[in-house]
């Protein structure tokens, strides 16, 4: 009995020692991605989809909250590689599609355009090309609803809210 609680104690103190080296090492510098799964033609078209999903207007858009870094990630992280694969190639494939449908590349097209292609996208009759955009849709939906700028800015979400007064008469 006596060595289970001495080596009880022994493992608590080795993690209250190592407690705050492990709390100073989280800052915004650790989440920053340095690994991509997509290549720089990919993530260039994935910014443009992104962003015909969800505009800038008066509030800030999709892309300018960053909404593609976090599909890489969640990508790259949760999802299985034949999912991966599936979407890379469905980016490529996006890009074709522009330029047999209008003859331009996705970054020449205006948005009416973009939009003409979301829409084909998602009424497409390949189910690759409906699931990717699928996916897309609720990866990107996903990220701009719960960024720090909506939560805080458009559903007013206080992390905290309210005071505690620990020491008020009864």
């Amino acid at each position: 009995m006596k060595r289970r609680t001495a080596l009880k104690n022994v493992l608590s103190t080795a993690g209250f020692i190592t407690l705050p080296a492990w709390g100073n090492s989280w800052n915004s510098e650790t989440f920053i991605q340095t690994t991509s799964i997509f290549t720089q033609n990919q993530a260039k078209t994935l910014d443009i989809l992104v962003d015909a999903l969800i505009p800038s207007s008066e509030i800030i858009g999709a892309k300018d909250l960053g909404t593609s870094a976090f599909i890489d990630k969640m990508l790259g992280d949760c999802y299985e590689k034949k999912v991966q694969e599936n979407f890379k190639i469905s980016l490529e494939n996006a890009e074709k599609l522009a330029k047999e449908t209008f003859s331009k590349s996705l970054a020449d097209c205006e948005k009416l355009l973009l939009n003409e292609l979301l829409f084909k996208l998602s009424a497409s009759v390949d189910t690759q090309q409906k699931d990717f955009f699928s996916l897309l849709k609720q990866l990107t939906v996903l990220a701009y609803t719960t960024s720090e700028y909506v939560m805080t800015k458009h559903y007013n979400y206080v992390m905290a809210p309210g005071h505690y007064y620990g020491c008020v008469n009864v």
